[in-house]
């Protein structure tokens, strides 16, 4: 298994940017790269790698756990989230109240556009864990068309 910190993605990022040579080569993190990457979990088992922090733009991959309900709550304030289902059975709704019959299925590939004004949101995972890709930056920053989306 690769262990790659943060510290050492960014050092080697500046280093191909910096030889011309290198430029030419492609940079990529396999499943285990990137699992190995540092995090953080919450008490429901959610699992957090961010890519990018510290400024307007948030992203990260986040880990399910199999069988898990995720109680109501919000993405960050001002901002518009997109999360890509990249894997698992994953049903998420709307409210305050977790409510079952409000849980929509969104299928690997589907995306789920959480508007700034949206209210909390809480989810539900299948028989297998799931995880998720999360982009959060400010509406100006989102494309007209991601924003209105139904």
């Amino acid at each position: 298994m690769i262990r790659m910190t943060v510290a050492s993605l960014g050092a080697a990022t500046q280093l191909m940017m910096a030889t011309g040579a290198q430029a030419q080569s492609l940079f990529t993190l396999d499943a285990a790269a990137i699992n190995a990457l540092p995090a953080t979990t919450s008490p429901q088992k959610v699992t957090s790698r961010p890519f990018l922090q510290g400024g307007d733009t948030v992203s990260a991959r986040v880990s399910l756990p199999a069988n898990a309900d995720i109680p109501p709550h919000p993405h960050p304030v001002g901002k518009v989230a997109i999360v890509t289902v990249l894997s698992g059975d994953f049903k998420v709704g709307l409210g305050d109240k977790f409510d079952d019959a409000a849980l929509k299925t969104v299928a690997p590939g589907g995306v789920i556009i959480f508007r700034e004004n949206d209210p909390k949101h809480f989810a539900r995972t299948g028989n297998g864990p799931v995880e998720l890709l999360l982009v959060a930056a400010p509406k100006i920053s989102i494309a007209p068309a991601w924003q209105a989306a139904k």
